[in-house]
């Protein structure tokens, strides 16, 4: 029985080997603090929710339908949610299916595995769980009719990387109204906050209003039916989802108040008995189907063992996760009455068209391709993720694209000669009809030279703040916690750009990719070009896997000779060696600490150069920074251009100044030389493109001045760059015009 948490309760690991891995339970403990942080009135919705149940079986009586083949009371329509990334996660609708018929099963008490319930005599006292297991009465039905009121087989995929990192932000990109469908998302891996090994968790019914969109539940896909990549599990049944569906429905855990008191309503259930859990490293779940006689709580009277067989305890083995008790089914009850009641109203099951809807429905078409963004003469593939009936025709159509159409499903080799942006269309024919989708401005060709020349260049957010206007662009897995332009501290100017900390996910941003990405520069025939920044970082100390991932956070830096298609690795920086002020820093700096570094020496610098830069004509870069829940990280001083030999020390060397800096109308070009030299002073743009020649000539040993007027050159205000070169040697310095 591999089955954790809802967003509300606390989740348990469930990995291999654990005998020898250090296990945490309840890692989403301090994220609910968090969430309740952020939103107080869940704690008082959830101490509300509990005492209106309270008040509600005082005159509800629930009464076991022994008819177990009776019509339902209450139907609920479902939507599944297949987010995927073309692996194993994108289960088949058969298998999607076979959840569909065990939920029910469950939920209507006709499992085969009941047989394995107890009735023994315990201290004396007779005792029967099999009297205690009830039929809820209640069943599921895949949609029939979309919010839209088109025909639907119920479930919905969507392509997604985020698969691996399933979350609530996960879930805002394909959800469908929440108070008029169950809303189930099949995920390959999930993230949530600082805990690992997460097969699914669920949303309680009380707080939002009852109608938030991440309300529903997230399952791991091989926690999800009991055929394809479903895993065979620690129970005769993959019971994951029918453990967070009761979550879904109000249900606690048996073990939710811990301690020595061993309470009778721990769960608000007084027909479980008590029971006390802790996960340790040898018993993360507890596997003692042999011993009938389990019981940790033995004050409660009449004194009783622990309830193996209830599905929303961590039991494992045959005799485990096979039943709700007849007061659990009453609180579920009452969460349908009061919390979910539009769901299973007449009116909701016409509109979804489990009651009467639809037998057969047309195919819905999407795509997807290897790459959005390339240059000229590059190719591009394409998928068909078209769902919702069977396909057996398909016709592409690629404006500007060579072929220019395609009857294959998945065409490849689809090549764009000429920049500019184009448009894809896709329709696909099945035996329930035709279905076709446009998507405008869809691909994106590049010029295989850069705009840029070669020189000197800077992300400038620290005077202009045009970098955006530069062709410099930040990019995110998931755009919410992102960063923003920080005027607190800096490593050489007076801002730099800030990623804030989000060490308990309340931003979901957790395991996440976010990169910053240069514009092209032509870097052909040139062998000693570079690219630097600088960073600071606190790293937290946090669990060694994440989210399904196996490292912590790294820094990587990337070429790209393709506008983007493709990334070549360039520098790693390791969660060993990222932290700019020592490891483990967390106990130094508490993550409760907002992190500013004071000085230069809390930052570091990355750089590559030599043969690391492609000496190509479209040279992009990407810095990815893979945040795992640190503290703050910042960003400044990112630049590149090409190594002129002695560079500063020759400017140090002649005293070179530029006085004023930055200047209104006029400054003065000072300078010594020793000795008479070939010099050549031109005034470039940011950009790399000359302005003018101020000098270029023999000078004689002694003081230089040269004056640079505003108006004689028609100067903007903004960042402009003075290149010297004496006799070969060259060096570069900025300028800036008032």
């Amino acid at each position: 029985m591999k089955k954790f948490l809802l967003a509300a309760s606390c989740a348990i690991l469930s990995l291999p080997a654990f005998s020898q891995q250090k296990v945490n339970s309840c890692g989403t403990d301090q994220h609910f603090e968090d969430q309740a942080k952020a939103s107080p009135e869940l704690l008082a919705a959830r101490a509300k929710f509990d005492q209106e149940f309270k008040e509600f079986k005082k005159t509800y009586r629930y009464e076991n339908n022994l008819k177990k083949n009776g019509a339902p009371k209450y139907i609920i329509p479902v939507v599944v949610h297949v987010m995927h990334n073309y692996g194993s996660e994108n289960i088949s609708d058969a298998q999607i299916q076979s959840e569909i018929n065990f939920l029910n099963k469950s939920f209507r008490n006709l499992n085969s595995d009941t047989v394995n319930r107890r009735q023994d005599t315990f201290n004396g006292v007779f005792y029967s769980f099999k009297q205690l297991a009830g039929d809820a009465e209640i069943e599921f039905r895949l949609a029939k009719l979309d919010p839209n009121g088109n025909c639907t087989n119920g479930i919905v995929r969507v392509q997604t990387p985020l698969t691996a990192k399933g979350n609530d932000d996960l879930k805002r990109l394909s959800v469908w109204d929440t108070k008029k469908y169950f809303n189930m998302w099949v995920v390959r891996a999930i993230n949530r906050g600082n805990t690992v090994g997460i097969a699914g968790y669920a949303q309680f019914p009380m707080g939002f209003n009852n109608g938030a969109s991440t309300d529903g539940i997230i399952v791991i896909h091989n926690e999800f039916g009991n055929i394809g990549t479903s895993s065979a599990g620690q129970t005769p049944n993959v019971t994951t989802v029918t453990h967070e569906t009761g979550h879904w429905l109000g249900l606690y855990h048996p073990f939710q108040t811990q301690g020595e008191n061993c309470g009778l309503d721990g769960d608000e259930i007084l027909d479980t008995p008590p029971t006390v859990f802790e996960a340790t490293s040898n018993e993360p779940l507890r596997n003692r189907c042999s011993d009938k006689r389990f019981n940790t709580c033995t004050n409660e009277i009449p004194d009783l063992p622990d309830m193996q067989e209830n599905y929303m305890d961590y039991f494992i083995g045959n005799c485990a996760s096979n039943m709700f008790t007849k007061e659990q089914i009453t609180r579920m009850h009452f969460v349908l009455q009061n919390y979910r009641k539009t769901l299973w109203s007449e009116e909701n099951l016409i509109a979804t068209g489990v009651n009467g809807g639809p037998t057969a429905c047309a195919p819905i078409a999407s795509f997807s391709a290897s790459t959005r963004t390339t240059c000229a003469g590059n190719t591009v593939s394409f998928t068909d993720n078209s769902y919702n009936s069977s396909i057996s025709t398909w016709s592409w159509s690629f404006p500007g694209g060579s072929p220019a159409s395609s009857l294959s499903k998945n065409p490849g080799q689809v090549k764009y000669d000429n920049p500019g942006t184009y448009e894809v269309s896709l329709e696909v024919t099945g035996p329930n009809g035709t279905s076709k989708t446009t998507q405008k401005e869809y691909i994106t060709i590049l010029p295989t030279s850069a705009d840029n020349g070669n020189g000197y260049y800077n992300a400038d957010w620290w005077y202009q703040n045009n970098w955006y206007e530069k062709g410099w662009r930040f990019e995110y897995e998931i755009p919410k916690n992102v960063f923003v332009r920080t005027t607190a501290t800096s490593f050489n100017q007076n801002a730099s750009m800030l990623y804030p900390k989000d060490q308990f996910n309340v931003n979901s941003g957790v395991g996440t990719l976010n990169s910053l990405i240069s514009p092209s520069y032509d870097f052909s025939g040139i062998t000693t070009g570079y690219f630097s920044f600088n960073y600071a970082f606190a790293q937290a100390t946090l669990p060694a896997t994440i989210g399904g991932g196996n490292t912590r956070e790294e820094l990587r830096v990337y070429t790209s000779t393709d506008c983007g298609k493709t990334w070549i690795s360039r520098a790693t920086i390791s969660s060993a060696q990222i932290s700019t002020i020592g490891s483990g820093t967390s106990a130094a700096l508490p993550t409760t600490v907002n992190f500013v570094p004071a000085d230069q020496s809390k930052w570091k610098e990355v750089k590559i150069e030599g043969n690391q830069i492609p000496s190509q004509p479209n040279v992009r870069f990407k810095i990815e920074f893979k945040y795992m829940g640190g503290n703050n990280f910042y960003l400044d001083n990112v630049r590149l251009g090409i190594k002129t030999g002695v560079n500063e020390q020759i400017a140090n060397q002649i005293g070179f100044k530029i006085q004023p800096n930055p200047f209104s109308n006029f400054t003065t070009l000072s300078y010594e030389l020793s000795e008479a030299h070939q010099v050549e002073i031109k005034l470039m743009d940011i950009t790399g493109k000359e302005i003018g020649n101020l000098f270029n000539g023999i000078q004689t040993a002694g003081t230089q001045e040269i004056e640079l007027n505003k108006s004689a050159f028609n100067l903007n205000s903004g960042l402009y760059l003075i290149h010297m070169n004496i006799d070969g040697q060259k060096f570069a310095k900025k300028i800036v015009v008032e």
